[in-house]
C-alpha cells in the first residue's frame, strides 16, 4: 500500500466534509439536494473537461472509458443520491446517516468474495470498530432512527449501490486509464443521470424551491470542490485499494463534525464526539494493520 494513502484518505475526507457543509448552507438559500448534486456533478465535468482540453498531451475518452463512466456515474453517484434524497422526507436523519455508514463493511465483504482484497483479522477489527462508531454517530445525531418501512428500505438500498459501485470501479478499471480521465467520465455521466432524475421529478409534479441569490455562490463552490475531489477520489482508489477508499465516508463524517463546530458554531453532545473518536480509531487501526500486512 502506498505511503500517500493516509494523505489521500484525509484529502478525500476533507472533500466530503466540505460538501456536507456547503450543502447544508446551500439548503438555507433554497437549493434543493437534487439540484446541489446535479450542479456538483455537471460543474465538476465542466472544470475537468476544460482542464483536459488545455493539456497538450491530454488523452482521448474512448468507448471503454465512456461506458465505465456511464455505469460508475449511475451506481456510485446518481442512484444512491436519488434514493437518499427521495427518502429524506419520509425517514429520520438517523436513517440517512446510517445509509452512508454501511458501504465500508459491505465493500469489505464484497472485495473478499470477489478476490479483490484479502480479508484479515486486523482489517476486520478496524472496519468493525469504525462501523460501530458510525452507527453510534448516526443514532446520537437523531432523536429517532425511524420512518415508513418502504422509504427506509429504499434509503438502505443506497449503501448497496455505493458498495457495488466501489467493486465495479475497482474490478473494471480500464487498463492504462488515468484518474483524471475516469473522474471526467464519471462526473459527466452522473450529471446526465441526475438530469434525468430531475426531469422525472418535474414530470411527476414535484416542485423545487426557488434559489436565493446567495445559493448560487454555494453551487459554484460545490462544483470546484467536486472537480478536485473526483480526481483524488480515483487516485486514492488506485493507490490504496477499494477498502481503504471506502472509508472516506467515515473520515468525511468526522471532519464534517469538526467543520460544523469550528466553522458554523454548531454544538454536539458528548456521545457524538465519542462516536467520532471511535470512528477515527477504527480507521487508524484498519490502515495501520493493512500497512503492516503489506510489509510497509
Amino acid at each position: 500500500m502506498s505511503r500517500k494513502v493516509p494523505i489521500l484518505l484525509l484529502l478525500n475526507g476533507c472533500v466530503l466534509a466540505a460538501h456536507t457543509l456547503l450543502a447544508r448552507q446551500a439548503s438555507g438559500h433554497g437549493v434543493a439536494p437534487l439540484i446541489y448534486a446535479l450542479v456538483s456533478a455537471a460543474g465538476a465535468a465542466a472544470f475537468l473537461g476544460l482542464y483536459r482540453a488545455a493539456r497538450p498531451t491530454g488523452s482521448g475518452i474512448g468507448r471503454t472509458v465512456a461506458l465505465y463512466g456511464l455505469v460508475a456515474g449511475l451506481i456510485s453517484i446518481a442512484l444512491p443520491q436519488v434514493l437518499i434524497y427521495s427518502a429524506s422526507a419520509y425517514v429520520s436523519a438517523g436513517i440517512a446517516s446510517l445509509a452512508y455508514a454501511f458501504p465500508t463493511p459491505l465493500t469489505y465483504v464484497l472485495a473478499a468474495l470477489f478476490g479483490i482484497e484479502r480479508a484479515s483479522a486486523g482489517r476486520t477489527l478496524g472496519v468493525g470498530i469504525a462501523f460501530a462508531g458510525a452507527i453510534g454517530l448516526a443514532i446520537s445525531r437523531s432523536a429517532a432512527v425511524s420512518g415508513d418501512a418502504l422509504w427506509v428500505g429504499l434509503a438502505m438500498l443506497a449503501p448497496v449501490a455505493i458498495a457495488f459501485g466501489n467493486i465495479y470501479r475497482s474490478r473494471f478499471w480500464p487498463p492504462g486509464s488515468q484518474p483524471l480521465d475516469l473522474a471526467f467520465a464519471m462526473s459527466l455521466a452522473a450529471s446526465l443521470w441526475l438530469t434525468l432524475a430531475l426531469l422525472a421529478t418535474e414530470a411527476a409534479g414535484g416542485r423545487l424551491p426557488a434559489i436565493m441569490p446567495g445559493g448560487y455562490a454555494y453551487l459554484a463552490a460545490a462544483a470546484v470542490v467536486a472537480a478536485i475531489g473526483n480526481v483524488i477520489y480515483f487516485e486514492l482508489q488506485r493507490s490504496g485499494g477499494i477498502v481503504s477508499f471506502s472509508q472516506i465516508g467515515y473520515v468525511g463524517a468526522v471532519l464534517g463534525l469538526l467543520g460544523g463546530a469550528f466553522l458554523l458554531g454548531e454544538r454536539y453532545a458528548a456521545s457524538t464526539w465519542i462516536a467520532a473518536l471511535v470512528i477515527a480509531a477504527g480507521v487508524a487501526v484498519s490502515e495501520a494493520l493493512k500497512r503492516r500486512a503489506d510489509g510497509r
